[in-house]
């Protein structure tokens, strides 16, 4: 069988031991793409000073900057892989699954980087949900996906060729699914990052 002719939920298992297999490349790999402005923005938009919830950490890039920034970050992800790399960055992850969250407006702020398209779409709508639900009012929510279409296992050379889910959005789609669950739009934004498309979206509980 071909990996993307799998059920989505291996693709998502698969993609996951890849991330643990691979968590030291990937923290080398993306050590120097700290998105200082989308962070500086996010903490500009803050309401309030209260707990902030990085959704997927990884390896605690962003995390770390968040928490030198004098805020009090929960970090969490499913890979134990990044984990153990984030707790490198001297970022106390803690494993979790951000489907299974029940958390009632205890966050001021989410950051979203790169998580959501790591789930299949069939979830996103309970995904948004959560995370609306573990907001204050007036939250702000953070998310960033490549642009596309379709869901794909693809695989990534620095990985030796081992495979990643992505699940792609148009910019339509996600404000579509923000706004079908109560979030405002702050900003959309069209990047560029080595010839991939990211969609960023800056949105409050509304």
């Amino acid at each position: 069988m071909q990996n993307n002719e799998l059920p989505v939920k291996e693709k998502v298992k698969r993609s996951i031991e890849t991330y643990n297999k691979y968590a030291t490349i990937y923290a080398q790999y993306t050590k120097e793409k700290l998105l200082q402005f989308q962070l500086e923005k996010f903490i500009s938009l803050l309401f309030s000073k209260g707990k902030i919830l990085d959704a997927g950490c990884g390896c605690g890039r962003d995390s770390l900057y968040l928490i030198e920034n004098g805020l009090n970050v929960i970090a969490v992800d499913l890979s134990e892989g990044m984990i153990k790399e984030a707790k490198k960055n001297e970022v106390n992850a803690i494993k979790g699954d951000l489907l299974l969250m029940k958390s009632n407006k205890e966050f001021a702020g989410i950051w979203c980087m790169a998580t959501l398209h790591s789930i299949p779409k069939t979830d996103a709508p309970k995904l948004m949900k959560n995370f609306y639900s573990a907001l204050e009012k007036e939250g702000i929510l953070y998310i960033a996906v490549k642009e596309g279409e379709g869901e794909h296992l693809i695989e990534k050379k620095r990985y030796e060729n081992s495979p990643i889910f992505y699940a792609f959005y148009k910019k339509e789609e996600l404000e579509d699914l923000l706004k079908s669950c109560n979030f405002e739009i702050i900003e959309l934004i069209i990047s560029d990052d080595e010839g991939t498309n990211w969609i960023e979206v800056f949105a409050k509980k509304i």
